[in-house]
């Protein structure tokens, strides 16, 4: 009987994290699935803010305002800011005044401020959920995984509920992960990478297919299209153990972004 009510109430839990955690909100948002998204905001809802400053940095790399520096790491190049650049890219671009790895980079307060504004568009959008959801369902997902191994430490479990307390566990454990994109988000990135597949054949002749690329499918697309740019500048490594000294330089006070 305790095992049946520790299962339930498991189970419970499992359930309401799940529909706190992959339900797109109350208020209703017309045509979800057809409203047309920024490269930068599709890299957030692929890859959260990573993604969209990883966005942003090949954005500027595209129209040749930054380039690859010395030990895996980005720096100003000889082109101003892209006209109708993005919130992101014009962040990263104003506080770039030297060689800076691109994750030393997202992490400046500027541009967290500019990740942060892309992440609340796609919140009241209802494609991701806000943090705080984030940490309220992760608080009901804490008990779970001592379901299992105090109910076999404590003894006289059957396999039955044994094997539910397992597979609870593992419900928990892929709701911990699970990207914060809501099921219509989810969605919507499925229709965009099928209908957008050609785009992975892009060349950096082609610059709004590449950028809509690494947006849509992010590490494998940078890989193969731009491997030099991605090697070269550390875009998918961690950053070094000791900061580069970032050094000196004109900043904002000389770039535009479209006037």
């Amino acid at each position: 009987m305790i095992n049946a009510v520790s299962a339930g109430v498991a189970w419970l839990l499992l359930l309401i994290a799940a529909a706190l955690r992959l339900r797109p909100g109350r208020q209703p948002v017309p045509d979800a699935l057809g409203r047309r998204l920024s490269p930068v905001q599709t890299g957030l809802l692929r890859g959260g803010r990573r993604g969209a400053a990883q966005t942003g940095l090949v954005e500027l790399y595209l129209a040749g305002s930054v380039k690859a520096g010395w030990q895996r790491t980005v720096r100003p190049g000889g082109a101003w800011l892209p006209r109708g650049c993005s919130e992101v890219a014009r962040a990263q671009y104003h506080v770039l005044y030297g060689p800076l790895h691109p994750r030393r980079l997202e992490g400046i307060e500027r541009v967290q401020r500019a990740l942060q504004g892309v992440e609340s568009e796609l919140e009241r959008a209802r494609l991701v959920v806000s943090r705080r959801r984030v940490w309220i369902v992760r608080g009901l997902l804490l008990p779970l995984f001592a379901a299992a191994p105090l109910g076999a430490a404590g003894g006289g479990q059957t396999a039955v509920w044994l094997i539910l307390d397992l597979l609870a566990d593992a419900g928990a454990f892929v709701l911990w992960v699970w990207p914060r994109r809501t099921l219509r988000g989810q969605a919507l990135l499925t229709r965009l990478r099928r209908d957008q597949a050609e785009a992975r054949q892009a060349t950096e002749h082609q610059p709004d297919a590449l950028l809509l690329s690494v947006a849509l499918f992010g590490a494998p697309a940078l890989r193969a299209q731009l491997p030099r740019f991605t090697q070269e500048s550390g875009l998918l490594s961690r950053p070094p153990k000791e900061p580069i000294d970032r050094g000196g330089g004109p900043g904002e006070a000389f770039a535009s972004c479209g006037g």
